[in-house]
């Protein structure tokens, strides 16, 4: 087979094929040389072609159709004649620099594989050690997370994830805009918060001008202090699950209450578990005819009372205007502030101490839900490696697999 025809199947440019096969375990060993007869000094850039001695060796390539490849190099070391330079030195290509044991394009591929795949199976598949892949990959995502924009977004989602457990948060930082996650930092306070922010100078905070949050006072304490001009939303989706667990509450407390049990197969209020969740519109004939059954079981009503209270909360979120919704708020929470239910004065005091937050969702009209997606990217990085253990790999990785 002709050398370039060769060269072009193996993609080695810079090197002329000598020999190539596989051995044993399904390797791929490919026998190069520089073909130029000059190389130029490192250190004067002087070329030479004084050859002082050969050598070969082993450099670790990507895959070549699907089998692992092994370059043996047979390396040239040449003499440099100016005067007060180094006495020898060895010749590098752009593939493979001095030193180097893994070519310039397999730690490509190695970087490029560990954005979506565990370091473990990333080594697996190109045949390298762990610890070589986690710094091939751990470089590439370096490099991609240093070259992105340092400046806060204008519109900042906050929520946290497990890192690990129990009770182990990390607080996502997510550009709402772009749906890009900023940032990812231990913890989840108001302290750590703080604590990134203030890495910022003047006018990066100053450009911040909407924040969306869940109802989590250490976040809305942070923003306060540090951002104080910004415009704070609490999350729509977290505020209607907020309503769905005082339904789940009641309805819980009800059977206990009614039945001295736990809810069963049988029992309406296990039955209609889910159709209590679920929107009224969005509701079958059958659902709905659980949804009655259950009801006419609970003598008492409240059961139906926490039903209405958070189809409420759905229905305040289909105003147009804030307005309107600020009416509408405040005939709810005179509703139910003192209803007599315990579950439902307590949401009714939640609802009032973020009831600025909740409304100015009418002016902003955002949510965390680029966040709640970028929260799902990040689980799936933490399921991938099986766990983490150490936050600053962990980050990393995330950082790396969102940007």
């Amino acid at each position: 087979m002709e050398d370039h025809v060769t060269r072009a199947l193996v993609g080695l440019d810079e090197y002329r094929i000598l020999d190539a096969y596989e051995d044993g375990i399904g390797v791929l060993v490919v026998t190069v040389e520089v073909p130029r007869a000059e190389a130029p000094c490192p250190h004067c850039g002087t070329f030479s072609g004084r050859v002082k001695q050969r050598s070969l060796q082993r450099i670790r390539d990507g895959l070549s159709f699907e089998r692992p490849t092994v370059l043996v190099w047979r390396k040239r070391r040449f003499r440099c004649d100016t005067p007060g330079c180094v006495q020898s030195f060895t010749e590098s290509t752009a593939q493979v620099p001095r030193r180097a044991r893994l070519t310039t394009r397999l730690r490509g591929a190695i970087g490029r594989a560990g954005k979506t795949r565990s370091t473990a199976q990333v080594a697996a598949a190109f045949g390298v050690g762990w610890a070589t892949a986690w710094r091939t990959i751990a470089a590439a995502a370096t490099a991609q997370i240093a070259a992105r924009p340092p400046s806060a977004p204008a519109r900042l989602g906050l929520d946290e994830t497990t890192f690990r457990r129990p009770q182990h948060f990390a607080t996502g930082l997510v550009d709402l805009s772009t749906g890009r996650l900023w940032d990812l930092v231990e913890g989840r306070s108001k302290t750590v918060v703080v604590e990134r922010l203030s890495r910022l100078d003047t006018a990066g905070l100053a450009a911040i001008g909407d924040v969306v949050i869940d109802p989590f006072a250490g976040y809305r304490a942070a923003v306060r202090e540090l951002v104080p001009h910004a415009r704070r939303t609490a999350d729509r989706f977290h505020i209607v699950r907020l309503a769905n667990a005082v339904v789940t509450d009641v309805r819980c407390r009800r059977q206990q209450e009614m039945t001295g049990h736990r809810g069963r197969k049988g029992d309406p209020f296990y039955r209609a578990r889910r159709d209590l969740l679920r929107g009224r519109e969005r509701l079958t004939d059958r659902q709905a005819a659980r949804l009655e059954t259950a009801f006419a079981a609970d003598v008492t009503e409240q059961l139906w009372a926490a039903w209405i209270a958070k189809e409420g909360i759905r229905d305040l979120y289909r105003h147009a205007d804030r307005a309107g919704a600020e009416r509408f708020l405040d005939a709810w929470m005179t509703a139910f502030a003192r209803c007599g239910i315990a579950e439902l004065e307590r949401l009714a005091a939640t609802i009032g101490r973020w009831r600025s937050e909740i409304l100015n969702y009418f002016d902003s009209r955002l949510t965390n839900g680029p966040t709640e997606g970028r929260n799902l990217i990040i689980k799936s990085v933490k399921r991938s490696g099986h766990g983490f253990r150490n936050f600053d790999n962990y980050r990393l990785r995330v950082l790396y697999r969102c940007s």
